[in-house]
């Protein structure tokens, strides 16, 4: 009997990394229009991101049914495997009450389900380090212990390019975005307890990942034993482009570099930037 790691396509790992990592991905749904795609399934960050810009109304995001989870938990118990489910923060979607009413549809002491407090890559790094943990041997109850005391400890850092993603999401009033637009003021965010809350401001994006490295530097924190996350909402060549700054001014035992999917990247838009790493 093995533990298998499920997700959601927030976690923003592309498929490649969810097949090198051996993770199962239970994907959102987004809606431009009357056209529903299945987050980094049927619609890749590229040509969301096309389409975002070019869209006069906001793309609309849902979460999973419980019936999605069913099929996947159901599958992995079947074939005699315990689950560790982690996901988006639940004060964020409904994503995390959807795989655990579908725990309590199959009634089964073998699925644990784990409400990761964070967003895109944040959530990715908690299902790498469970699935590692997993490969070395560890039970299913162990794992979610050591996932959920990283919950309090993962720190996420992000700046975005333009502040008419979040207006139109209705997380700014429309006077703020507008006041923050013409003074080139781009907010830099973090998560407090799974909910998103503004952390600093500077002028202009340039001055942002600094910003955000500065304060890392100032934590004195050691990140050369640490997996770390960047993210990005543009191309991964843009996305390596920003890694690029972050490797030379931190010393990172491992990256992991991906794009901001569909679903996090309705709300805050292209050319944001986030850094996810832990504060211990």
């Amino acid at each position: 009997m093995g533990v298998t790691v499920v997700t959601d396509s927030t976690c923003d790992l592309s498929p490649q990394m969810l097949k090198k990592f051996d993770i199962k991905m239970v994907p959102l749904n987004v809606y431009f229009g009357e056209e529903v795609y299945k987050d980094w399934v049927e619609l890749d960050p590229v040509t969301f991101y096309q389409k975002l810009t070019q869209s006069t109304e906001l793309p609309r995001t849902s979460q999973p049914s419980p019936e999605d989870f069913v099929n996947v938990f159901k599958e992995e118990i079947e074939n005699g495997n315990e689950v560790v489910s982690i996901h988006l923060s639940s004060k964020l979607s409904g994503t995390y009450n959807s795989a655990c009413l579908a725990r309590d549809m199959l009634d089964s002491s073998k699925i644990f389900v784990v409400d990761g407090k964070t967003a895109s890559i944040g959530t990715g790094i908690l299902a790498v380090l469970a699935k590692r943990l997993a490969d070395e041997g560890k039970s299913a109850k162990e794992i979610v212990e050591t996932i959920t005391k990283k919950t309090t400890t993962i720190r996420h850092l992000f700046a975005v390019e333009t502040l008419e993603y979040l207006k139109k999401g209705g997380r700014i009033s429309p006077a703020k975005a507008t006041l923050g637009n013409i003074l080139n003021i781009k907010p830099i965010l973090h998560l407090v307890d799974g909910v998103v809350e503004p952390f600093d401001k500077v002028r202009g994006m340039k001055r942002a990942l600094p910003r955000i490295i500065e304060e890392v530097k100032k934590k004195g924190l050691d990140l050369s034993k640490q997996l770390c996350g960047l993210s990005y909402a543009g191309t991964i060549e843009e996305a390596k482009e920003q890694a690029k700054i972050i490797q030379r001014e931190l010393e990172i035992g491992e990256l992991i570099i991906t794009q901001i999917g569909s679903v996090i990247g309705t709300y805050v838009g292209p050319g944001t930037v986030a850094f996810i790493f832990f504060e211990e």
